[in-house]
């Protein structure tokens, strides 16, 4: 379409509108000379004859109006004011108006310039000539979900937006390489040189390897170029481009592509071209370090935390500067702390000082450095199971649980009337104060140790070992049950001397009470029924996590030994599946894929018909066109039973992956059992988003949290390649007895 037919179709609409007087002195008329080629179209503005034509300044129409006739199918949309927002189509007068319904991940990503795709409309709503809604619908069958809702990583920058909508189908290859010329990338650099390897440029191919973040470097990188990719483009050899947008998006663009879009469509935001450093090497850590030297009285200062840094990086995270610089002084710290008396002290603040609580053998508490939840702090070989994913799963659950268990067995009309229309919405008192972990993360932490205490890891070949599983399980919630008030003759291991561990946190008596029968061995006792079976799905994960560490009978004979202590079969078999489901989950890999994914995944390998039928009715399908039908948690079952707590669990979840606070909240205000959905939904969103990836505000409140991180790091230590007990020796043997 060229110019003037586009012109021409905005003149016919202004005189729909207005009139055949829109063109005389008080009307309107298109503005010839602002006419612009944009990526929607043309964009035609207009305003008044009395402003363009007269000069008359008090008559100009502000911010000035501006119609958008879309190629190639000639619409007229009209521009939104402000830079960025969304074109919406036209009204004429005496014909219906549908309104779109554009998808808020869409409206809100600023891209209003590239137009408004058709897959991102969900639909049309019907106004009328005021403007007010009808009550008439259409649903869009074009329209796809988009990349958050689906569970994609959230984008941290525009390039990752970019990236993401065009890996889900909602921009064209054109749109893409439009958005592409208003982004920044991230080169890595020589710092001393401020030349770049090899590694990323290949001369050969005029190759240059990029990315959207320093989040996304190698480890072994610490400083960096960063380039607009318009810039890039005007280079006598524009190079071919590899974009790393992060664990889930990648593209390749050629620089002849892009050179050949950015005459059509130039960039006018300033341009951007310069170098930088990664926190860890700033120099201003460098004279922390030695300004805490001199204080403390040492010869030398710690080091910058270049390797920290790294160690975080290969997990999928990057310190911030206010992280190095505590990591900094809590080296610092844990030196002074090696000192004699009396010049070995520790701060009063141990957080604000870079240091946090570990536990010692004896159950007490000695000072660690901070670690941010980003990295372990022994280098761990990750061989199966990615450790920032499990100490997430190990909190999540806790947080999750201590979210819910406020409003544990309540209805939600009950919910509604103590809490407010919308339930929940804060880490509610519960127990004696917000935060509080309960009974379900104590029996987790117990059925933990249970796992690293058990012979098999040192006898792997050996059946009989195996057998004697079943009677470490009874001990770990014996020590458990004696932290609730039931007497125990020998009780070792470390977790069992923890004073705080040692607190009535259990609602059901009857339960308490059926659990101290059946590991006493009471010969009447019958096995529980219900969904508390569903716990010994992480702890029986975690034996997989190295080579060979597993039980012969796999993850399955794991979970029927740590369940099937205390819980019926159906139950068992419940919990075997959510266990594989974490298998997948708690993957080393860079992108944990959601829910609704996993959820199918596992039946492809496991089919189960019951199992099959809750996915079903609990987890919504993204992965086609038109309109997913997310799930309420509160229409799944009963919410007492196993198999329901567990699809709540998965309603909760499934499509807000990258709504942390949300699906948190969704998992607990329901009826039933919202402690353990809520634990189970903390647990899943854990090991995808990591400790970090959690609501903050509500971690810093969780009663021992860094114990929590603590055991499951353990946990995976023991089962890693290298086991923790190779490194530690007898000391870990006291830690963990073999019985």
């Amino acid at each position: 379409m060229e110019a003037a037919e586009a012109v021409d179709k905005v003149g016919k609409w202004l005189r729909a509108v207005h009139g055949p007087e829109v063109s005389g002195p008080g009307g309107l008329r298109v503005d010839h000379d602002r006419v612009l080629r944009v990526p929607e179209g043309w964009s035609i503005p207009y305003n008044t004859v009395a402003f363009l034509d007269d000069g008359r300044p008090e008559k100009e129409l502000f911010p000035p109006p501006s119609v958008v006739v879309r190629e190639p199918d000639g619409e007229l949309r009209q521009a939104h004011p402000q830079p960025g927002g969304l074109s919406t189509p036209v009204a004429y007068p005496g014909q219906e108006s549908w309104r779109e319904v554009v998808d808020p991940e869409y409206a809100k990503a600023g891209l209003g310039e590239l137009g408004v795709p058709l897959p991102a409309v969900a639909g049309w709503v019907k106004v009328d000539n005021d403007g007010h809604q009808t009550g008439d619908e259409r649903e869009n069958p074009e329209y796809k979900a988009g990349p958050i809702r689906r569970g994609y990583p959230r984008p941290e920058n525009p390039l990752e937006t970019l990236l993401a909508f065009a890996s889900v189908g909602w921009l064209s290859r054109e749109q893409l390489l439009i958005g592409l010329l208003r982004c920044e990338v991230f080169v890595p650099l020589d710092r001393q040189t401020g030349a770049t390897d090899d590694f990323y440029f290949s001369e050969e191919r005029n190759e240059l390897r990029v990315f959207s973040s320093t989040r996304h470097f190698p480890a072994r990188e610490h400083a960096w170029w960063r380039v607009d990719l318009a810039t890039l483009a005007e280079f006598e050899h524009p190079p071919n481009l590899v974009i790393n947008g992060g664990p889930a998006t990648f593209e390749d663009v050629s620089g002849t592509e892009l050179t050949a879009t950015a005459k059509r469509f130039p960039r006018h935001e300033p341009r951007v071209d310069e170098h930088g450093s990664c926190p860890e090497i700033e120099e201003d850590l460098e004279k922390l370090a030695v300004d805490t030297a001199a204080r403390m009285g040492f010869d030398q200062p710690v080091d910058v935390p270049r390797m920290a840094a790294e160690r975080a990086r290969r997990h999928g995270f990057e310190l911030t500067a206010d992280e190095c610089r505590k990591t900094v002084l809590g080296r610092s710290w844990l030196r002074r702390l090696e000192q004699p008396e009396p010049v070995r002290t520790r701060p009063n603040d141990l957080r604000a000082n870079g240091l946090v609580p570990s536990w010692d053998n004896d159950g007490r508490i000695v000072p660690r450095l901070d670690t941010f939840g980003k990295y372990p702090e022994t280098n761990l070989e990750n061989f199966r199971f990615g450790w920032q994913r499990v100490v997430g799963a190990w909190v999540g659950f806790a947080l999750g649980e201590a979210l819910g268990a406020a409003v544990d067995r309540m209805r939600l009309d009950e919910i509604v009337s103590a809490y407010g229309p919308d339930g929940v919405r804060e880490l509610p008192l519960a127990f004696d104060q917000p935060g509080r972990i309960g009974s379900f993360t104590q029996r987790l932490l117990f059925l933990t140790e249970a796992v690293i205490r058990s012979p098999h890891r040192e006898q792997p070949e050996s059946r009989d070992v195996e057998k004697l599983f079943p009677g470490v399980v009874r001990s770990a919630l014996g020590r458990w049950l004696h932290t609730q008030g039931a007497p125990m003759d020998s009780a070792d291991g470390w977790l069992v001397k923890v004073p705080e561990l040692h607190v009535r946190r259990t609602a059901d008596e009857a339960e308490l009470n059926g659990y101290h029968a059946l590991v006493t061995g009471d010969p009447q006792a019958a096995p529980l029924s219900g969904p508390a079976a569903l716990i010994a799905a992480l702890p029986a994960v975690l034996t997989e996590a190295g080579p060979g560490t597993g039980f012969s009978g796999g993850i399955q004979q794991v979970v029927r030994d740590l369940a099937g202590v205390t819980h019926q079969p159906d139950d068992v078999a419940a919990a075997t599946y959510l266990a594989w489901v974490f298998e997948k989950a708690l993957t080393k890999d860079s992108f944990s894929y959601p829910v609704w994914n996993l959820s199918r995944e596992v039946l492809e390998e496991h089919d189960d018909e019951t199992i099959r039928a809750l996915v079903a009715e609990s987890v919504p399908f993204f992965g086609e066109h038109g309109l997913p039908d997310l799930r309420m948690p509160e229409l799944i079952g009963d919410g007492q039973s196993t198999l329901s707590v567990l699809g709540r669990a998965f309603a909760a979840l499934s499509g807000f992956e990258n709504y942390p606070e949300q699906a948190l909240l969704r998992a607990i205000n329901h009826s039933g059992r919202s402690a353990l959905t809520g634990a189970l939904a903390g647990a899943l969103l854990g090991a995808r988003a990591g400790v970090p990836g959690l609501p903050w505000k509500w971690v810093e409140q969780l009663e021992l949290h860094h114990l929590i991180e603590q055991l499951a790091t353990d946990a995976l230590w023991h089962f890693d390649r290298h086991s923790a007990r190779a490194a530690l020796g007898d000391a870990w043997v006291q830690r963990y007895p073999r019985h």
